[in-house]
């Protein structure tokens, strides 16, 4: 929303009247469009960036995908906030720079006015009226008393106060403002998550009469995957592999379905990421001698290792190494029943989607 909005009314309104930024800001943020309309007007407020942050600055692709890129803030950006000073939105083009919306602290409660006391007026006392003065008595004669000892008085010492305990006062503690870290493994992109893979490449049998990699006779190697399970670092999906080789004198080919998981060194939705993985699955190979007549086509589980490196969004790639044990085929060209290693290993690029 390329609109600089000046007050969070005329932004909630920018809001209801642009339904796509509404919906996609709304899913992303993961509340409907109701109540990202009510909180824009209601908790939203126009503010700068006080220090350097760094956080995700998302955006809107022209079919609809949601992505992210961190972005430095310099102090003095102006933003939308919430009221205690957490950042939400971008303001000059209204992109989220958070993965939710942050609740909303309560506003304290105004303390009740306690009514003044009225000021006691009180009456004017009217003057007494003096009274007459008595006549004053005639002085009687003085007896003549002598004065009787006088007892020393017993001086009692006064009890020594107690000392007061003294009482430290615990300092109160400080409010840090500061910002919340994002994690970016919990802001995974919505036009970043590929769940389909398919890779070609070539494949080279461990057995020594078969050809190595890049051999110029073979057929190659193919693969496809979908996942089923994902989370920030972690995919599980069914795979599908197909792999062949041509010599000279034999030909050998493999088949596989399975499970297979990988393991990726960083988030999910980051690009150029590296990941490791295995799979377990059923297999089924094919011996063939082009001058004989018999084919050998053993199955059983089978599986592999395999490590790799996602460039980009788009594409990747993959050595892995087939565990396809040894079986024990009959030829008519040769004496006995001969173990073939049908163990292979394959480099493949790949593209995800």
């Amino acid at each position: 929303m390329h609109v600089q909005y000046k007050t969070p009314e005329e932004f909630a309104n920018g809001l209801a009247n642009n339904a796509r930024a509404r919906k996609a800001m709304a899913k992303h943020f993961k509340v409907s469009e109701s109540e990202l309309v009510d909180y824009v007007r209601t908790n939203l407020v126009l503010t700068k960036t006080t220090r350097t942050i760094k956080a995700p600055n998302y955006g809107l692709t022209r079919k609809g995908y949601l992505y992210y890129k961190w972005t430095t803030f310099k102090p003095g950006l102006k933003i939308w906030a919430t009221r205690d000073g957490k950042p939400v939105l971008k303001w000059v083009c209204s992109n989220p720079i958070t993965f939710k919306l942050p609740p909303i602290a309560e506003a304290p409660k105004p303390r009740p006015e306690v009514p003044k006391p009225k000021p006691v007026i009180k009456p004017e006392e009217k003057p007494k009226p003096k009274p007459e003065p008595e006549p004053e008595p005639k002085p009687e004669p003085i007896p003549v008393v002598e004065p009787e000892p006088k007892p020393e008085p017993v001086v009692v010492p006064e009890p020594k106060p107690e000392p007061k305990p003294i009482v430290v006062p615990k300092p109160e503690p400080i409010p840090v403002t500061r910002v919340v870290p994002l994690d970016p493994c919990e802001l995974v992109s919505l036009g970043k998550q590929s769940r389909s893979r398919f890779m070609y490449g070539t494949v080279g049998y461990d057995h020594p009469s078969y050809d190595r990699l890049f051999a110029k006779k073979q057929t190659g190697f193919f693969g496809a995957s979908i996942d089923l399970m994902r989370s920030p670092k972690t995919a599980t999906s069914l795979y599908a592999d197909y792999a062949r080789n041509t010599h000279s004198t034999v030909c050998t080919e493999s088949v596989g379905f399975g499970l297979q998981k990988r393991i990726y060194t960083d988030c999910v939705d980051k690009s150029n990421r590296a990941y490791y993985g295995w799979g377990v699955g059923s297999y089924q190979t094919l011996f063939q001698e082009p001058a004989a007549t018999s084919i050998g086509k053993p199955v059983g589980i089978g599986g592999k290792l395999f490590l790799g490196k996602e460039i980009g969004s788009h594409t990747f790639l993959e050595l892995g190494h087939q565990i396809l044990g040894s079986k024990t085929v009959r030829f008519p060209s040769l004496p006995a029943n001969v173990k073939k290693n049908i163990n292979s290993t394959y480099l493949a690029v790949g593209f995800r989607f």
